[in-house]
């Protein structure tokens, strides 16, 4: 790859001159879980959800005599091995006196102690006392938090006239994409909130000047934000444990029933598979599709809880009409888009209801869980019928059952769920984490997913993306070889026993991952990183008198990072990852990416910035490397770093006054072997694309 010497000393002139303004925006812990989990993430997540859940705690920090401990779990903040044995020990010597008092239970090192300070705390177990309203006036927090972004170089979708002939050929709105979230907050009893949302190219407040774009949107589009949820949430209220009216998520069971929130798969923490159940939590996320609207009320006492919910809320979809003049639904969409008009007529295009409820109960070391609810649809959904989608679901009406159960035995945990919907499709996966001494953990998990085992709201670890037409096992370890070094490691084994997109017959794979971590000082420390993934799919290379068959395709990454803390207002962060691809019949695509990241964190706390020069080759897309990006608070970037070029970008961070603070970001890519970047309406003619963002938080 060929960069000239004065591209390369001038982003090293920006690095130096920016220096002196180096802050994390997000803490060290958030932003350490998120690039730990987006790693083997192939699919586009949004992360928005566990960053406020984490920045929440860190404004609300958990008691840990409290019934609440499970959430550190959730968000990865500690392993299950610890969470059992602070259980275990809160049981049997009664409720913590300090927070540093987990220095005598098993699992918890100091440096693990100091990295959870910020989100725990240790005071007693009051009784609930409904706030006055004098009190809910005077010691709420209300939090405002305003973002524009955009890119500034012209797109295709943005240079087409109004007047064109095909009124799908442009964009109705303008580049910009604005972002609102507005949040009042009692302790950790209360909770209300707004999050609206424009993306680029959605229209806003201004119509198209074209009468005959408007009276295709006529009957679609509303002035204002295109995604606007709210919430009303209250939790620890006595007997009842949570309610929620707005919109909401539902995190039940092991995810194999209903788990309508952020849920991660494999990740880079080889043994943290079980799920914890939050039961209700309000949704704070802008992914417009997906969550549930309505109410819930998840009510119990010491050993047992119910919860019964109800939910009608819209979903984009693709309409056609059948033979006889009928609608029906021929696929969800889930981007949340409407730019074209095409984006615009598929919004909100069908409803969809759902009611049910859960019971479960718990004694000593032994949960049992039930799920039940039905969905109806307002429109049939009917797929075109095709070998590869055989199973899939077709109707108006759906119902689905679930039991899940834990229990210990012994010192191993074991865990799953059985699930079983109106069609007669089953899955079921089970799970167990065993640690040996303090030093080892394994885990253990199976599943089996039918083909027609149909769920829209199913969330559960698979390869396949969707919880349907899959059987694996997995097993991974977790070992502190030493105080200072760690390693961890898991073996993936996944078939599909039915056909899928790409896979014209019955197929499989492996996947392997082994990491270690070395601490040399409490400020210096390195990480190397491998995996290796081989799966089946279709031939794609042309060969005669040659039926479609099934091939080979692997992918190996090695990634090396060190990390260095000059001292406690600089850090240094340098990567070099390579990978490589290969499928039979076509050439190996071998990719790879260094960058060096600078952190300074001011003494004064109030200012700061993240700074990243990096440099990247890859053969093509198919050896795209992905890297977790520093952004502004409740953003996220995780950028495919893919061609030849270098990539930059720096985040400033600015507390204004005590309740203000400012970000702003800017990125940029450079491509000097090519004429344009993108494809279609997001097509750029050039070689740089730019991103820009700005955000502004009050907090009173």
């Amino acid at each position: 790859m060929a960069l000239s010497k004065k591209s390369i000393r001038l982003v090293l002139l920006i690095i130096c001159l920016q220096m002196p303004l180096f802050l994390f925006s997000q803490s060290e812990a958030i932003q350490r879980t998120i690039e730990n989990l987006s790693e083997t993430q192939e699919a586009a997540i949004d992360f928005s959800e566990l960053i406020d859940e984490l920045e929440n705690i860190q404004n609300n920090p958990i008691n840990l005599n409290s019934d609440q401990i499970t959430l550190l779990y959730q968000l990865f903040l500690i392993d299950e091995n610890q969470l059992e044995n602070l259980q275990n020990y809160i049981r049997d010597n009664g409720s913590l006196l300090s927070v540093f008092e987990l220095s005598a239970i098993e699992g918890f090192s100091q440096e693990k102690i100091d990295r959870l300070l910020p989100f725990v705390e240790v005071k007693p177990i009051v009784q609930f006392q409904f706030p006055t309203l004098k009190q809910l006036s005077q010691h709420g927090r209300h939090d405002l938090l305003m973002r524009y972004q955009r890119i500034p170089e012209n797109q295709v979708g943005y240079s087409s006239a109004e007047d064109s002939i095909n009124l799908n050929s442009f964009y109705l709105g303008n580049a910009d994409k604005y972002y609102l979230k507005y949040k009042y907050s009692y302790s950790n009893k209360f909770q209300m909130g707004v999050t609206a949302e424009k993306d680029a190219g959605e229209l806003f407040l201004k119509e198209p000047t074209s009468v005959a774009i408007q009276n295709e949107i006529d009957a679609y589009f509303n002035k204002g934000f295109d995604f606007a949820s709210v919430h009303l949430f209250g939790q620890n209220l006595g007997i009842v444990k949570q309610l929620v009216i707005g919109d909401y998520q539902l995190l039940l069971g092991q995810g194999l029933t209903l788990w309508t929130g952020l849920s991660y798969g494999k990740s880079a923490d080889a043994v943290q598979l079980k799920k914890f159940e939050s039961f209700i939590k309000p949704n704070t996320s802008a992914n417009e599709n997906g969550f549930l609207r309505g109410a819930a009320v998840h009510f119990g006492q010491k050993n047992w809880s119910a919860l019964v919910f109800f939910s009608k809320n819209q979903q984009d979809a693709s309409v056609q009409i059948d033979e006889n003049g009928n609608e029906y639904v021929s696929g969800l969409l889930n981007t949340g888009f409407h730019r074209t008009v095409s984006e615009l007529r598929q919004k909100n295009a069908m409803n969809i209801q759902l009611y049910g409820g859960r019971l479960k109960y718990t004694f000593n070391n032994f949960a049992l869980g039930f799920t039940a609810y039905t969905a109806t649809f307002s429109k049939v959904i009917k797929t075109e019928i095709a070998p590869d989608n055989l199973y899939d679901f077709r109707g108006s009406s759906q119902s689905n059952f679930g039991l899940d159960y834990g229990f210990n035995f012994w010192k191993a945990h074991f865990y799953g769920e059985f699930a079983y919907n109106s069609d007669g499709g089953k899955a079921m996966l089970s799970g167990v984490n065993i640690p040996f001494l303090s030093r080892m953990q394994l885990t253990l998990f199976y599943r089996n997913y039918q083909a027609e085992y149909h769920n829209l709201y199913a969330t559960a670890l698979s390869e396949n993306g969707t919880v349907t037409n899959e059987r694996g096992f997995f097993a991974g370890t977790a070992i502190d070889l030493t105080k200072k070094i760690r390693l961890q490691a898991y073996t993936d084994f996944f078939s599909f026993p039915w056909l899928k997109y790409s896979q014209d017959a019955p197929s499989g794979g492996v996947e392997y991952r082994f990491q270690i971590f070395y601490e040399l000082q409490r400020n210096t420390n390195f990480h190397f990183k491998f995996r290796y993934k081989q799966k089946n799919v279709n031939t794609t290379a042309v060969l005669s008198d040659a039926n479609n068959f099934l091939i080979d395709q692997t992918k190996f990454n090695w990634q090396l990072q060190f990390n260095y803390a000059l001292n406690d207002y600089f850090t240094f962060k340098n990567r070099i990852e390579i990978v490589q691809f290969n499928e039979e019949f076509s050439a190996n695509s071998v990719g790879y990416m260094v960058y060096q990241d600078i952190a300074y964190r001011a003494p004064n706390q109030k200012f700061g910035s993240n700074t990243r020069l990096a440099l990247f080759n890859t053969d093509t897309y198919a050896s795209a490397i992905y890297a977790y990006e520093n952004d502004v608070l409740y953003a996220f970037s995780i950028p495919a770093y893919a061609g030849q070029g270098w990539r930059f970008y720096q985040l400033i961070h600015y507390d204004i006054s005590r309740n203000i603070t400012f970000w702003i970001r800017y990125s940029l890519s450079y491509y000097p072997n090519q004429n344009t970047i993108g494809s279609g309406l997001d097509e750029i003619s050039g070689q740089t694309k730019s991103e820009i963002k700005a955000q502004l938080r009050i907090k009173i």
